[in-house]
């Protein structure tokens, strides 16, 4: 199973208040049978407005956590775009 929403990252949008939290809700994850996860901080939304370059390094950062505690999940790169009439100005 892939959990595709969850603010697993502290301090980033509504995400979970520290690291022992997002290692807390990555073993839940594991233990309900998960095995990847696209953590979806939020970008462009007006009110969360997280760097798209800083994302892969927090992936990245939680990924190595997590290999630590051994727990086997892998952790994919993902953000929750919100849609708007700037998108494509933005993309060049």
């Amino acid at each position: 199973m892939i959990d595709l929403q969850l603010q697993y990252f502290p301090g980033i949008d509504y995400g979970s208040p520290d690291m022992e939290e997002s290692i807390h809700m990555a073993l839940n994850a594991y233990n309900d049978e998960i095995r990847n996860i696209v953590p979806t901080p939020h970008t462009m939304n007006g009110i969360f407005i997280n760097e798209r370059d800083l994302i892969p390094s927090d992936v990245e950062r939680f990924q190595h956590l997590l290999n630590t505690e051994r727990i086997d999940i892998l952790i994919l790169t993902g953000s929750d775009v919100h849609v708007n009439h700037t998108m494509l100005e933005l993309n060049n």
